[in-house]
């Protein structure tokens, strides 16, 4: 401020304490008012404009409200001085105008250095979040995995297809083809973290037959899903995770069925995440009855818990887990468009 009074009044500025004072205050409200107006045009520009490839919207934002406000108040302020009587408090329109050109200036300099420093920072969380939605994916993949390569799987798949080989070598055979269908589903699932609905539906067919083949009719699926979202996504092995829930916490017996009904409901229109994708108010519903084992599993809720945060982090909101004691229901938000098959 003393610098800009300075440069306004010459020497006659240092010339005495009395004119040091009444030359300053002038300008001292727009040396306060103006950081604070250029502070809030920042706030509104980021708030407005979120996402990395906005950063050209921002700086042009950015310089029109700094411009606006810090001139605007600069100018208000000559033109108060000017309509006065204290003509000596009024620096010429030379200086004036000169100062209007360093500010601008500066005002450039300063949005593109805000505008660096906030996209740096939007390009970090950006890759940080990638690196998360990359980590909790491989960590499911890999749980799916865990839980399918377990011994205690294995041995009862084997047993069932002992049996179904001398009992009925026809069902042995589809037996052996689903199997088949199922790890290899789940070894390419590392490969993305959003799989198609479609896929995802055939798979979760495959790995039900196992579950039909060994429990017989203790356990039964109703797929009710529109094909007009088949080609949209969903985080994968999803449907895995909830199926096998179910039939890990509840009784399966042919006198007290397991019943799985998957189902979506109608959908909206599309809107963006923050990672960029659309999403629809499209959702697909897991539900099934609830008769809890009398000796609970032990659980760690590791595949709920990685879905919702799945979802989090692609900034989906709609996904919902609902126990009413009777049914056990879990909501999958569907995000559209295609992704890359391999």
């Amino acid at each position: 401020l003393v610098a800009l009074c300075y440069f306004f009044y010459g020497d006659a500025y240092l010339s005495s304490g009395s004119n040091f004072v009444r030359m300053t205050f002038p300008w001292l409200f727009m040396s306060i008012i103006s950081p604070i107006a250029c502070h809030w045009v920042r706030r509104i520009t980021l708030q407005k404009f979120k996402k990395l490839e906005d950063w050209p919207k921002r700086v042009v934002w950015s310089i029109l409200g700094y411009m606006f406000f810090t001139a605007g108040f600069a100018k208000t302020t000559y033109f108060v001085l000017d309509m006065t009587r204290y003509t000596e408090l009024v620096p010429s329109e030379k200086n004036f105008y000169g100062l209007l050109i360093l500010v601008s200036m500066c005002v450039l300099i300063t949005a593109m250095l805000y505008e660096g420093i906030t996209y740096f920072g939007k390009w970090k969380d950006a890759l940080t979040e990638t690196e998360q939605v990359e980590k909790l994916h491989l960590e499911s993949q890999f749980q799916s995995l865990q839980s399918q390569l377990n011994p205690h799987f294995l041995f009862n798949s084997l047993n069932v297809l002992s049996s179904l080989i001398t009992e009925n070598p026809r069902r042995a055979e589809d037996f052996v083809d689903e199997l088949s269908n199922v790890y290899r589903y789940l070894l390419r699932s590392n490969e993305r973290e959003l799989a198609l609905v479609g896929e995802e539906l055939r798979f979760i067919r495959s790995f039900f037959h196992l579950l039909e083949t060994r429990h017989d009719t203790g356990v039964s699926m109703n797929i009710k899903v529109g094909q007009e979202i088949f080609d949209k996504k969903l985080p994968a092995l999803a449907l895995q995770i909830l199926v096998e829930n179910a039939v890990k916490h509840n009784e399966i017996s042919p006198g007290k069925p397991l019943n799985i009904e998957i189902f979506s409901q109608q959908c909206t229109p599309p809107a963006k995440s923050k990672m960029n994708e659309c999403y629809f108010t499209c959702q697909i519903i897991v539900r099934n009855n609830i008769q809890r084992k009398a000796t609970r599993p032990q659980s760690n809720h590791v595949g709920l818990d990685n879905l919702r945060q799945r979802y989090e982090l692609l900034g989906v909101s709609g996904f919902d887990v609902v126990d009413d004691g009777q049914y056990f229901t879990v909501t999958l938000p569907v995000i559209a468009g295609g992704v890359e098959t391999s």
